[in-house]
């Protein structure tokens, strides 16, 4: 049991250790890009939800939260009775979210938590977000391990689907990581082919067939300053390490073949599987607060229009 907790404290402390704050950005970190973006007519007004991964909180999102609103609203599971928030009611119209998954008890997540358990949580969390605003949809921005729970939590069935406008996974695991210690239901479902993600990627497949949209927008990092990161291996990592996300993870179905070379940093609207892809030279953590988040991030905000490539 102690293998397991210490196998678990390594991957947080790994986590914790990279920079939130560096980040490209060009008018998305001003409010007041955000502030007439949502003046806009293209702009809908769902609430915004943030989600993060693998052994982190609600603050791993802060920074950008901050950028598009400071008045942005907190809600985590407590336990399967109890969840908090700090939403006073007062406004309706676009809200903006960051929600944790995690009870307050580490020990716990670390030895019982699996994904599954963790989209439940998230559908909880959600189903009460509307209630509170009165909205019948939501918009989800997840990174991590966190875009993995909310893909989960949309394919738990039809009405959570139907619920979700858009989604936005950064840096997200979607066809698992290479190594994985196969220790806790966290990490075992993180694992290349692990049945968890076979039956996700089936459950997402069907329904996404009989979508008339495309709500699936993908941000996929390779940090470049490692020289062993060729832009065109499929192997290549957010990151420095075992464990982290390759491009061909965080951009599936084989696109990021089409997201390198001269498509690297463009923005790619309405592919064959996706309403926005991009790659960007990043790591795992710079995701949490970069340009490329930020380009789908308005992407997510928008509604279904025809939309121009654009670096």
């Amino acid at each position: 049991m102690s293998r397991k907790v210490s196998v678990i404290s390594i991957i947080f402390l790994m986590l914790l250790s990279n920079n939130l704050l560096a980040a490209e950005h060009q008018g998305y970190s001003n409010q007041k890009f955000w502030r007439e973006f949502y003046t806009k007519e293209r702009s809908v007004d769902y609430p915004l939800i943030f989600v993060h991964g693998i052994g982190a909180n609600i603050d791993f999102w802060k920074q950008s939260m901050e950028v598009i609103t400071p008045d942005y609203y907190e809600m985590r599971f407590i336990s399967r009775d109890k969840i908090y928030h700090n939403y006073d009611g007062k406004k309706k119209d676009y809200t903006l979210w960051g929600i944790s998954y995690y009870t307050l008890n580490p020990m716990e997540e670390a030895l019982g938590g699996d994904l599954n358990l963790y989209a439940l949580r998230v559908e909880k969390m959600i189903n009460l977000i509307k209630e509170l605003t009165g909205k019948d949809k939501v918009i989800i921005v997840a990174h991590s391990m966190g875009g993995l729970v909310s893909r989960r939590y949309m394919t738990l069935n039809q009405d959570n689907w139907d619920s979700v406008h858009k989604i936005l996974t950064v840096g997200t695991p979607n066809e698992g990581v290479d190594t994985s210690v196969e220790l806790v239901g966290q990490l075992i479902d993180l694992k290349k082919g692990s049945s968890f993600l076979n039956n996700l990627n089936k459950s997402w497949q069907r329904l996404n067939l009989a979508s008339s949209n495309k709500k699936w927008g993908v941000v996929g990092g390779i940090d470049k300053s490692m020289p062993f990161n060729l832009e065109t291996d499929p192997d290549a990592t957010d990151s420095a390490g075992a464990g982290f996300v390759s491009i061909s993870s965080s951009i599936p179905y084989g696109e990021w073949k089409d997201s390198i070379g001269d498509n690297f940093n463009v923005s790619y609207f309405n592919t064959p599987n996706f309403g926005f892809r991009l790659a960007v030279n990043a790591t795992h953590m710079e995701l949490l607060f970069h340009q490329g988040t930020f380009r789908g991030i308005e992407w997510v905000l928008s509604g279904f229009t025809v939309n121009k490539n654009e670096e």
